[in-house]
């Protein structure tokens, strides 16, 4: 596939794969919005109108690096760590704690994952190894003028593998003996608990350079009160400019499911209708990877794992659904069940109340939240205590981070549980709940589980949502 190449005007050339998706969603059928289908016509007719198409320029200021850098070295200046430099590994294939310090981010199957530098000491530059020159030129151009490559602080480097890396160590004086080097994704984290890192790019290292320590900066369970790791504990306290980021990712998630809904009123016959409606919106609005598009029937919004299926739409079904978009690689999930039908559908009622229940959870949930006292076990426990005092029981994982990647605590568990809410944190809240069949009888053999998730952040008075719909029921058709 021909690469794409910037001329000395800074305008492309070639052909890019990202090109082609743009145009072969210009050419679907059967989307849902008014202005995609429009759009769908003029291309089908010869014209050169497509729909709207984000591309991922980096975003993130010289003076956010800057303050990312810095909370991450505090963090390494710890007594617990006293760390003389971080590295990421090429074997961590999503590469988020790359992505974080550099912005840098490597096309699935295209190389390795970047292999990043980071010293403690900030006299010395960051270098990050992405195998490739073409990879080198396209992230110069994406970094340059008035960005993080500006002052000479963030170094790209088209090296690989454990030699060259080795090799950069030693230059950069740390192959003495009981030079302590913190290795992302070796072990402990919270998805990856046996880590990413290949065995022979690291014993390698530690063949080349004796008597270093290397060392997991995962930190799961934290050791000590918030302390969830170096790079982890100053990913969860977002800026200004991450929470704009976020609020964007949001914003598209809404328009999926607008988009999925959409799709049901349109006719769609098949899930996968759904969810391609919702996909392309998506995608299209972040120009990158979703992370998550999940949509089920009459069941949790996890159960297709993602993916397009040709479950048929039957009117009188619940919609529950798991939808992520990836803007500058963060995401926060939302959900909002909706009916397949109109409120005089059996099985409507049952819906609404269950949706009017989950709205009033979330105001009250928001209320509870005191930055710097609220842990998310107090958080968590008094869901339950709203829940039951609606004469009802909550499920599923309420709490679900939000932010880059997998560097997206906390997340609800016993561990995570001890970290309080600071303001800056970001999460998900999604309760479920199957409403008592002795107070509300559903359709059918047994009730059904509904779903409504929304995007919080912690601020310094309290807590808001980053979403910005109504929480009210949606039935897909009128009277």
């Amino acid at each position: 596939m021909t690469r794409m190449k910037h001329d000395s005007k800074g305008s492309n050339t070639g052909f890019s794969r990202r090109q082609m998706l743009q145009r072969a969603a210009a050419a679907s059928v059967g989307l849902p919005l008014v202005q995609t289908l429009t759009a769908g016509r003029a291309y089908a007719q010869g014209q050169t109108s497509l729909p709207a198409f984000t591309v991922p320029t980096p975003v993130f200021s010289l003076a956010e690096r800057n303050r990312r850098w810095a909370a991450v070295r505090g963090n390494m200046a710890k007594p617990g760590w006293n760390l003389d430099a971080i590295i990421t590994a090429g074997s961590d294939a999503l590469g988020n704690n790359a992505r974080y310090l550099t912005q840098i981010t490597i096309q699935k199957y295209s190389q390795d994952a970047p292999a990043v530098l980071f010293p403690r000491d900030s006299a010395k530059a960051v270098v990050a190894h992405i195998s490739g020159t073409r990879h080198v030129e396209e992230w110069t151009h994406r970094l340059e003028s008035g960005r993080w490559l500006s002052d000479g602080k963030l170094v790209l480097k088209a090296e690989s593998g454990s030699a060259a890396l080795a090799k950069l160590l030693a230059a950069e004086g740390y192959s003495r003996p009981g030079t302590r080097i913190g290795l992302a994704k070796l072990k402990g984290s919270r998805f990856d608990p046996e880590g990413l890192v290949s065995a022979t790019w690291l014993d390698r290292l530690k063949a080349a350079l004796p008597g270093v320590l290397f060392l997991p900066i995962d930190q799961f369970p934290p050791q000590v009160g918030n302390d969830t790791g170096p790079i982890e504990d100053a990913s969860m306290s977002k800026s200004a400019e991450e929470q704009d980021v976020i609020r964007k990712s949001v914003a598209i998630n809404e328009r999926g499911i607008a988009a999925a809904i959409a799709a049901a009123r349109n006719g769609a016959t098949r899930q996968a209708g759904l969810w391609w409606a919702c996909f392309q919106v998506m995608y299209a609005g972040a120009g990158e990877d979703v992370i998550r598009c999940s949509i089920g029937f009459d069941g949790g919004g996890n159960n297709t794992i993602g993916d397009p299926t040709d479950t048929p739409v039957r009117v009188g079904q619940i919609c529950n659904q798991e939808i992520s978009a990836a803007y500058q690689g963060y995401g926060s999930q939302i959900n909002h069940a909706f009916f397949i039908g109109s409120p005089s559908t059996p099985g409507y009622e049952y819906y609404r109340t269950a949706i009017e229940l989950l709205a009033k959870v979330h105001q009250r949930a928001i209320a509870f939240i005191q930055p710097g006292k609220t842990t998310y076990g107090d958080f968590q426990a008094n869901n339950e205590k709203i829940f039951t005092e609606f004469g009802e029981r909550g499920s599923g994982v309420n709490t679900h981070g939000g932010g880059i990647g997998f560097l997206s605590r906390p997340r609800q568990s016993a561990e995570d549980n001890l970290v309080i809410m600071q303001p800056g944190h970001t999460f998900d809240f999604k309760p479920t709940v199957t409403l008592d069949r002795a107070k509300t009888k559903d359709v059918g053999d047994k009730n059904r589980p509904v779903q409504l998730g929304e995007s919080i952040l912690v601020t310094d008075k309290g807590a808001v949502r980053l979403g910005t719909r109504p929480l009210v029921p949606i039935a897909t058709h009128g009277e």
